[in-house]
């Protein structure tokens, strides 16, 4: 039929009669709206092709008897619609949001008739309520309030245009999830002017030590930074030649829901953009609120603001670790303070969601390269708002699969525990003494070793003889009855203790050295064999850590699997490939330590040690990572080692599997903490949605008061899901009334039979699929923690080793 339109409004007369037209002024085209919301639809599910689309429709309507003249001015025009619509969509969505604020506010329908819309949206935490209802409905006080992760992905670029900037109109989404540009350059403003140009390295032989406000040693975080692609700032993951957006950084909270992202520029995976939406959250959250920040080098972005102070505001309010996946790449002292399963206040999170993310919005990869600057932003802004809309009906779901995977891992760790016959008390000691031991910083093997402990020795002697003429001086005033008795016996029991430690630390170090009590030390200090032979001696203490440290990181590999599933495979590999990376080192100390064992040999054969010397013996290269406790490795005979005691934590079985259960036991409890909090929350959310909805349509006009009834309708759907799904389960105990009544409830879910609710799952395969999916991840964090999760892709990830699997599903954002 023909539609006559006014030239002077053209766009209000189509929209009147079903028809969006593909310019607001002097449309030349206008489309059915049926059709715009089928393609905006399937582009939500698809990769946007308007050129496939249009081609379609010409071919379509030619077969009608209605030939189109020119399918690319089709497809430029449909573009234009489809984006138009859809911003209309979200504009719209966001009046009737300050809408229902205001009726909420007043008291009657006149003083809502006097408002003019100024176009202000809610606040920061208003946003972030309706990010995550699950972490930010109510402000409550837990070991860690909000858990978040962050990570960074490079295949999401946009490409540099041929001709022009690139910078097509403006378009911003109301409820935009990107920093905005001024955001990150206060960023990188605030992260270079706090950090001074790169100093010249440290040397080589120079003595680790533990930098202030660190808990592992400077060589460990070293050694995480030379293993990570994202710690190295100045590494060219995407040419700034070819593209102008290089990708994308990424904020989650741990229920997989996007918070902030950050529109990368730069070539590298720069510290800026993770302190910007750090500070971004920060500004936004109340300031009693605690943060856990999982990261794949999130001990480097830690030692950063300790190192350089960049947010000293809210330094203390940060608990860091790093993301399960990605931890298998650290050093081992790096993964006992960093483990989320190791470091209190995480429980079970396993900080893996932005790796999850990047795989539900690969399918815009291809179609965003060559968009213009604010398309590619106004697009992602577009899925993720439709993920998370989606994901509000899984929420519930989600809450169930971890509760009873908390209780299932729970139960596992009590047994262990109850059969071990250990106390909770004495393993957190030995548990604190592995991380104490394992942490330390090691010693370097340098030429000057044996002076130093020389010198040590020494003062030592000097401290003895003093502490000894005190004592005698002590005794001789008691004899003679110038002191008080009680004060005199006091003193001269600390004293004793003084002296005794002293004659150990002697007695320790002329072991260590391997000379006797005779033996002038002066006389010795420039003895080429002490050198060498305190040279071995930090070299085998080295050796013997790394070592340990390659024992617990493989330990579960020594279990044989019956039946090994494809997954269990993979991650095998992955774990395995992680941890050999560094097995090169391991085998260059031992070259090192046997180079110098010849030497030792050879001076003791030349007569030029001290009498019965005794070389150590040479490590077998073919036995190394055998790593049995009997090992000829931990035989430090010709080196003296004085503690020849192996710790309970090293040297039974028992004992390191009951730590294991233990920590899983630990993070299983404050799992629990966090899932009814959680279901609290998600309750509280909801009523009030539920109230708010109630009060503005009793307060709205007719013509509003519809568009109300839809959505509190909505409402009722999502609200009769998530108490269906938590009824009767161990994390919804707690919730009574939802707002609705039993009535509303009952009809929606009779009438919803057989057909599925709005946003709930077509079938059970996504949720099967999901749950398969945190059944890999517990096995990864099994593998490492010695009790009983999925590898994803990440451009960030360390170097070597990175599984790449095809994306298997959507989990709810």
């Amino acid at each position: 039929r023909d539609i006559s339109v006014c030239s002077c409004c053209p766009a209000a007369a189509l929209l009147l009669n079903g028809y969006f037209p593909s310019a607001p002024l002097r449309p030349s085209v206008a489309f059915n709206i049926g059709m715009l919301e089928f393609a905006r639809e399937l582009y939500l599910r698809s990769s946007p092709n308007h050129s496939a689309f249009a081609a379609a429709l010409d071919s379509y309507l030619q077969g009608l008897g209605y030939p189109i003249p020119g399918v690319e001015r089709t497809r430029r025009k449909l573009a234009k619609a489809c984006r138009y619509y859809a911003l209309l969509l979200v504009e719209a969505d966001a009046f009737a949001r300050r809408r229902v604020a205001l009726l909420c506010s007043v008291d009657g329908l006149d003083e809502a008739e006097d408002w003019e819309d100024d176009g202000v949206e809610e606040s920061l935490m208003e946003y972030l309520r309706s990010c995550c209802p699950l972490c930010f409905a109510l402000s409550l006080l837990y070991s860690a309030d909000v858990i978040v992760c962050l990570d960074a992905c490079f295949t999401q670029k946009r490409r540099t245009p041929a001709r022009g900037t690139g910078r097509d109109p403006p378009f911003r989404h109301p409820r935009s999830v990107f920093l905005t540009e001024e955001e990150l350059r206060d960023a990188k403003h605030l992260v270079e002017s706090a950090r001074p140009p790169a100093a010249p390295s440290a040397a080589a032989n120079a003595n680790d030590v533990v930098e202030k406000g660190m808990k592992v040693s400077e060589s460990v975080l070293n050694a995480c930074s030379d293993s990570f692609k994202a710690a190295d700032e100045n590494r060219n993951k995407a040419s700034p030649t070819f593209f102008s957006d290089t990708g994308l950084m990424a904020l989650l909270c741990r229920h997989d829901r996007v918070l902030w992202l950050a529109n990368v520029t730069t070539p590298g995976e720069q510290q800026f953009y993770a302190i910007a939406l750090i500070l971004k959250l920060f500004k936004s959250i109340p300031c009693h609120m605690t943060v856990g920040i999982l990261y794949d080098i999130g001990c480097q972005l830690h030692r950063s603001c300790v190192k350089w102070d960049f947010i000293p505001d809210f330094i203390d309010r940060i608990i860091w670790g790093i993301s399960v996946f990605h931890v298998y790449g650290h050093q081992w002292p790096c993964q006992l303070v960093y483990h989320p399963r190791k470091c209190v206040g995480f429980g079970l999170s396993d900080g893996e969601g932005c790796e999850r993310f990047w795989s539900s919005i690969q399918g815009l990869i291809p179609s965003l390269w060559a968009s213009g600057y604010h398309q590619h932003i106004l697009t992602l802004d577009f899925q993720i708002k439709f993920l998370q809309e989606n994901g509000l009906a899984e929420l519930a779901g989600w809450l169930v699969r971890k509760w009873n995977t908390c209780q299932r891992k729970k139960s596992d760790a009590q047994v262990t525990l109850v059969e071990s016959g250990l106390s909770l008390e004495e393993l957190e000691e030995l548990w604190e003494d592995q991380v104490k031991v394992q942490t330390r910083p090691l010693v370097t093997a340098t030429g000057g070793l044996a002076k130093a402990a020389i010198k040590l020795i020494l003062e030592l002697t000097e401290y003895q003889k003093s502490i000894t003429k005190e004592i005698d001086s002590l005794d001789r005033l008691v004899k003679a009855g110038d002191v008080d008795v009680g004060d005199a016996v006091e003193r001269r029991a600390i004293l004793v203790g003084q002296l005794e430690n002293t004659t150990v630390q002697i007695r320790r170090k002329r072991g260590e050295l391997g000379v006797r009590e005779r033996a002038n030390l002066k006389q010795m200090e420039s003895s080429q064999y002490l050198k060498l032979r305190m040279q071995a001696r930090a070299l085998k203490d080295r050796l013997q850590s790394k070592l340990r440290d390659h024992k617990f990181e493989l330990e579960r590999f020594n279990r044989v699997y019956s039946q090994s599933t494809a997954s269990e495979r993979r991650l095998t590999d992955h774990i395995k490939s992680q941890v050999s990376r560094h097995e090169p080192t391991i085998v260059k100390i031992a070259q090192r330590f046997n180079k110098l064992v010849d030497d030792l040999t050879d001076l003791i054969r030349k007569r030029r040690a001290p009498r019965h010397a005794i070389a150590p013996k040479q490590v077998d290269r073919s036995t190394l990572f055998s790593l049995g406790i009997d090992d000829p490795i931990w035989n430090d005979r010709g080196l003296e080692e004085s503690d020849l005691d192996v710790p309970r934590w090293l040297g039974e079985d028992e004992v390191q599997t009951s730590i294991a259960a233990m920590l899983v036991l630990n993070r299983c409890e404050e799992e629990e903490c966090y899932l009814i909090r959680e279901a609290v929350l998600l309750q509280s959310w909801y009523m009030a949605e539920w109230e708010q909805l109630n009060h503005a349509v009793l307060q709205s006009n007719s013509d509003f008061r519809y568009y109300l009834e839809r959505k509190r309708g909505r409402l009722v759907c999502l609200g009769a899901l998530w108490r269906e799904t938590l009824d009767g389960t161990g994390v919804g105990e707690e919730l009574d009334g939802w707002g609705p009544s039993e009535q509303d409830f009952a009809s929606v879910l009779a009438t919803s039979t057989g057909v599925g609710m709005a946003g709930s799952p077509a079938d059970s395969s996504e949720v099967s699929e999901a749950s398969e999916g945190e059944e890999v991840l517990w096995e990864m964090e099994a593998l490492h923690l010695g009790g009983d999760s999925s590898p994803y892709h990440s451009d960030s990830s360390s170097d070597e080793g990175t599984l790449h699997p095809p994306a298997k599903r959507k989990r709810p954002f």
